[in-house]
């Protein structure tokens, strides 16, 4: 494959910041051929394709995490938890920016008529999202009904407990199926950014922006670690025996990635709402 050929995945693991590179150029690629190719379905199709595209270097990413717990086992040496799995970490962290930067070049660039197009079904989601003047990035909607913090609290703690699912589940039964979460989410927030500076209102996009920092990475880091989780443990299974001192250690981290990322989520909502 020609992306395996430039960026391999021992490449991303010893430079992540590449990962952003080819994301963004990845991304840029994709929306347009889904444009010419599938213009009515492209916005479903952009994450789609991303992820058909970036599956064979991410699931190479997922086997050198894991294969690098195995040789921890096999030669009795332990590095911490940290040290096992930051690299891959930051890898989807990279992914996610480099598709959000591109998406948002693309929404400041584009005629006004290629993105209604482009980008109808984020378009339309954010409507969903925002419903009233209140809103919420990474998942449920706070519209002017929702009276007391507890509930708003519930609501997007829960609503974001389903994303991570989400991410976990596709992750473990695709290795890399998190990916699409990944790229939607990245759409989602580049696209309403993005329409606040086409409109002008860069006194809003400032405000926003400022206002989504403190809980949106928190958030978005708790899909990272339940992606991480779930693509080594599918590969941990595939590739170990059962009842393996390997396993053992891949099922234990996959507890831990997972432990973080329900945390991650119940703290992001508590900051959001809270805060």
């Amino acid at each position: 494959m020609v992306l395996e050929a430039i960026f391999s995945a021992e490449t991303l693991e010893d430079k992540p910041r590449d990962m952003f590179i080819l994301a963004f150029v990845v991304t840029l690629v994709v929306a347009f051929l889904s444009y010419y190719i599938f213009p009515e379905y492209a916005g479903i199709v952009i994450p789609l394709l991303v992820t058909v595209a970036m599956t064979p270097i991410v699931r190479d990413i997922f086997i050198i995490d894991e294969g690098f717990e195995r040789r921890q086992v096999k030669k009795k040496f332990f590095k911490s938890f940290w040290d096992r799995h930051d690299e891959t970490i930051k890898v989807l962290a990279f992914f996610f920016l480099g598709s959000f930067a591109a998406i948002f070049l693309l929404m400041l660039v584009l005629p006004e008529d290629m993105i209604s197009v482009i980008f109808k079904p984020q378009l339309d989601a954010i409507m969903a999202i925002t419903g009233s003047t209140e809103y919420s990035l990474t998942g449920a909607a706070i519209t002017q009904n929702a009276i007391n913090r507890g509930d708003v609290f519930s609501m997007i703690g829960w609503n974001n407990m389903k994303v991570l699912a989400f991410s976990f589940v596709l992750s473990f039964l695709f290795s890399t199926g998190s990916l699409f979460i990944l790229s939607w989410n990245a759409s989602i927030l580049a696209i309403f950014l993005a329409v606040l500076v086409r409109r002008g209102l860069y006194h809003e996009f400032l405000s926003t922006t400022i206002g989504i920092i403190p809980h949106t990475p928190v958030e978005i880091g708790a899909y990272f670690l339940g992606a991480v989780a779930g693509g080594v443990l599918s590969v941990g299974i595939m590739n170990e025996r059962w009842g393996s001192k390997e396993l053992s250690l891949v099922i234990r981290d996959t507890a831990i990635l997972l432990g973080l990322a329900i945390l991650a989520v119940v703290v992001g909502a508590g900051i959001e709402v809270y805060i």
